[in-house]
């Protein structure tokens, strides 16, 4: 599905996923399946009674990402409760007919 994604857009089209999908996981199969610049943003799930007026992490300011996403757990802490929101970029293709 990803593939399919890639092919249909322009280059520096913008491809947004919004799950619950850790980036532990979910970035090893953005990068393997295609040529993306990949910015991450989280808003928090439902808020609930116990949670302090301060946001867990500010929407409009991407999470720090390393290769493997361990850094967002050092910014986030241990099983943030989170959406996850990855804003994949189409890096410009060489030859626009070739698979990534």
């Amino acid at each position: 599905m990803l593939e399919e994604i890639w092919r249909v857009l322009k280059d520096k089209g913008v491809y947004v996923l919004v799950t619950y999908g850790a980036p532990l996981y979910r970035l090893r199969l953005l990068r393997e399946s295609c040529s993306w610049t990949i910015k991450l943003h989280v808003i928090e799930k439902l808020a609930s009674e116990e949670k302090s007026d301060q946001p867990v992490w500010e929407l409009t300011k991407p999470v720090p990402l390393n290769d493997d996403g361990t850094s967002v757990e050092e910014a986030l802490g241990r099983n943030p409760d989170v959406h996850y929101i990855y804003i994949c970029t189409k890096e410009i293709s060489a030859n626009s007919n070739t698979k990534p």
